[in-house]
């Protein structure tokens, strides 16, 4: 009797006899769904690749937890490091110097931020050198500079040409009492994406505290590259309650964090969004079994006199409008899973032919729509459109179940 259900509700889903309105509004809900699915899995799809952009590339080279003198630089601060890097949840630990600065070349001056690096242990720390276009990042001496792209581009230095830097000199109250300049050349330049192109710059540590008066031997603060990034809130503290000196707590979500935030804001829009398109395409099940129920009383009315159980009446049209929403959730989801796996090219193509971008690299982190799919929400979001539309026959076939034969067959 099983069969005859499903055969049942392939005859009715395949009949031409129908009326075109219930026919509409059945294709209706098949397409509603499968463009919910399709463009929900591609949603997600992009939102993946943009947190997973934002790890490889801002969170590559920006640290995960820094601890930054309050007042007084960190003298010995070898002795100092190694402990913090023996933390359980430290990859690995730097030291740095950092100050703002004005960066002329020529006639064109531009304002960054300056950082002073010990090249040897920031690559523990820092993917900087996978992110060169120009030059070579093996080695800074004290008379050369590391620029952004921005930087460099804004005030047209090129690998080998000369810069010069001002730098603000403080007195020890804390006044700035005047400025000192530097020539350096430029050894490289960097292209990370986004804003950090246009604002920073890297130096050697040690000729940065001498150009900051800075005590022999004595750094501003302490970069760490962690394990797990989610842990830098708690992990910074953690940091800082074992140093010595008296620091600041810091951590990538203090800068980076309302973008990890928004992404996650919109994902979450998104889906409340898109699942409430599906439970409106599902509504169109709904309607489309109701008047299929009514359409078809005379032939239920039949089978019941002649002796179908009226659970294979429910069966049958449940089946019938499941049948819609399995066609669009299926064909949606393949839909959905080859746009997410073309959306990068088809984003490039498009941006090719119109010469237009949505995505300005000197704004965003990132030029390109990324897309990373994660096979658990592609089968999640597939399981909540089959079973919404599941639950959307439920009323509907038991609707049919009761019709009353006597009642039906007396009325023609």
């Amino acid at each position: 009797m099983a069969s005859l259900s499903w055969q049942l509700a392939q005859r009715y889903r395949k009949s031409r006899n129908s009326n075109a309105f219930i026919r509409f509004i059945a294709a209706s809900s098949t397409i509603g769904i499968g463009l919910g699915v399709a463009i929900l899995i591609l949603a997600l799809s992009v939102m993946n690749g943009f947190e997973l952009a934002l790890k490889d590339k801002l969170l590559s080279v920006i640290p995960h937890v820094e601890l930054q003198a309050v007042s007084d630089p960190i003298g010995n601060w070898q002795k100092k490091l190694k402990p913090l890097q023996q933390h359980p949840g430290v990859v690995a630990g730097a030291p740095y110097i950092k100050t703002n600065t004005m960066i002329r070349s020529g006639a064109k001056v531009k304002a960054a931020s300056l950082r002073g690096i010990d090249l040897q242990l920031e690559q523990g720390i820092s993917a900087l050198d996978s992110f060169v276009v120009a030059g070579d990042l093996s080695h800074i001496s004290e008379h050369q500079i590391v620029l952004g792209k921005g930087i460099a581009d804004e005030v047209q230095a090129k690998v080998g040409g000369e810069v010069q830097l001002m730098l603000p000199q403080v007195t020890v109250d804390g006044k700035l009492a005047s400025h000192k300049h530097v020539s350096l050349t430029v050894v490289a330049i960097v292209s990370i994406g986004g804003q950090l192109d246009y604002q920073q710059a890297w130096v050697d540590i040690g000729a940065l505290g001498q150009w900051l008066n800075y005590p022999q031997g004595a750094v501003q603060g302490f970069a760490f590259k962690i394990a797990d990034i989610f842990t830098a809130p708690t992990l910074s503290r953690e940091l800082g309650n074992m140093a010595t000196d008296y620091v600041y707590m810091l951590d990538w979500f203090r800068t980076q964090g309302h973008l990890y935030n928004d992404i996650q804001m919109v994902r979450s829009i998104l889906y409340l969004v898109l699942v409430l398109v599906l439970a409106v395409a599902c509504f169109n099940i709904v309607a489309t079994l109701v008047m299929a129920v009514r359409e078809k009383q005379g032939d239920i009315a039949i089978l019941l006199t002649m002796g179908m159980p009226r659970r294979r009446i429910v069966k049958a049209f449940m089946w019938l409008g499941w049948l819609n929403g399995l066609t669009g959730t299926l064909v949606g989801g393949v839909v959905g899973l080859l746009l997410a796996w073309q959306i990068e090219p088809l984003f490039r193509l498009i941006t090719s032919l119109t010469g237009f971008s949505l995505l300005d690299s000197s704004i965003y982190f990132v030029d390109y729509v990324p897309s990373h799919i994660e096979p658990a929400q592609v089968v999640m979001t597939i399981g909540i459109a089959l079973i919404m539309s599941l639950l959307a026959t439920i009323y509907p076939a038991l609707s049919a179940s009761k019709v009353q034969p006597a009642f039906v067959l007396g009325q023609r």
